[in-house]
């Protein structure tokens, strides 16, 4: 394998044993290496076969993106990674292009603050945790100080690394809009550190993924305590019917008696309605 072009330190075009033309990222794979020269597969990392509107962006990003920013997120790719996450090659292009926009965003002083952060921090508690851990490699790679606003922008983009991107934004406004509607009807300020708040927010994810996969759950075992629950606080009925209002004007699903009878455990035990 000889390199066609030399993009940077960590980045060459080689065409690979089967023939076919790709880009390899590696630690050093570039330093020093002119065309022709050959490629040193230990170094390789990451394989970019070039192709459709993929060749056309991934080239573009490492024509302008500076080296320390790819550094950056090559490491950010491989504690991803390390960590289970499924790094696909749009996926770490989007990636690799949301870090690059960012630090320059940020040294011109242009900061976005994330009004999904909260739930963010609650929902995708492993991609969180692994988007401040980013934060500390970018600090090192490129100087830059990102508040921690960014981490869950980078959470983001982690979790719909790993998935469909349109599923994981889906889930997310579902569940920010149906805490914003529990939050308000019951004038509440939810904990999002308390275990009830986190097991809350775990099921309006799943009951999300579940609407969004359009899987029937019905249960007819639960009337009673059903109108038990919703007996025990006036707000309770409004609040389910405002929940089903919204759920249906935004993603066209009804929920079922079941459905608002879970929702009701859930809301019992975070804002304790019974006492």
């Amino acid at each position: 394998m000889r390199s066609i072009k030399i993009f940077n330190n960590n980045a060459v075009s080689t065409v690979m044993p089967d023939g076919r033309e790709a880009i390899v990222l590696g630690n050093g794979i570039g330093f020093h290496k002119r065309p022709g020269d050959p490629v040193d597969e230990q170094r390789i990392e990451k394989v970019y076969y070039v192709q459709d509107e993929m060749q056309t962006r991934f080239l573009q990003l490492l024509q302008n993106v500076r080296p320390e920013v790819m550094e950056a997120a090559e490491e950010i790719m491989r504690m991803g990674a390390k960590a289970g996450l499924t790094m696909g090659n749009q996926g770490a292009i989007s990636l690799i292009d949301h870090i690059s926009f960012t630090v320059e965003r940020f040294e011109q002083g242009i900061v976005l603050p994330n009004l999904m952060l909260s739930e963010i921090r609650m929902l995708y508690k492993k991609e969180y945790e692994l988007g401040l851990r980013a934060l500390d490699i970018i600090q090192k790679r490129c100087g830059v100080a990102l508040p921690e606003d960014e981490a869950g922008y980078i959470a983001l983009h982690l979790v719909t690394i790993s998935v469909d991107r349109s599923a994981a934004y889906d889930t997310l406004k579902f569940v920010k809009g149906t805490l914003d509607i529990i939050k308000d009807t019951y004038g509440v300020t939810l904990d999002e550190n308390s275990i009830d708040t986190m097991r809350l927010t775990t099921h309006l994810k799943f009951l999300a993924q579940r609407i969004f996969r359009h899987e029937d759950w019905k249960d007819d075992s639960m009337e009673d305590m059903y109108r038990y629950l919703l007996e025990q606080n006036p707000k309770n009925q409004e609040c389910l019917d405002r929940l089903n209002d919204y759920i249906s004007k935004t993603f066209h699903y009804t929920l079922n008696q079941q459905e608002k009878f879970y929702l009701l455990i859930h809301l019992t035990k975070v804002l304790q309605l019974g006492e």
